[in-house]
């Protein structure tokens, strides 16, 4: 999974991120075997996705899970790998918001 800073217009998209006080919020892309987009923000409260799916409309899913700092964000979605179902962000924790 490749990450990036956030940029101004990801702010626009994402508004509620938090910044590391060093840098700013993570994001990631990538679709999933069957086709299904996704967005991942990783932030010093936590994580959301975000598919292309019914539950995009209520905010996707979330991770309640700090990260204290940019790099401890960046190994977590290294844990991740590479994402082929929504269902390897479930069993990482992530839940319905």
């Amino acid at each position: 999974m490749e990450l990036r800073e956030f940029t101004r217009h990801d702010f626009d998209a994402f508004g509620g991120a938090e910044r590391w006080p060093d840098a700013e919020p993570l994001l990631a892309e990538g679709t999933f075997t069957n086709g299904m987009r996704w967005v991942l923000v990783l932030d010093r409260q936590g994580a959301c996705l975000v598919c292309e799916d019914a539950q995009a409309a209520f905010g996707g899913y979330m991770l309640a899970r700090p990260f204290l700092s940019p790099a401890e964000a960046r190994a977590f979605a290294a844990s991740l790998g590479e994402p082929a179902t929504r269902g390897e962000f479930f069993i990482a924790g992530f839940t319905a918001v």
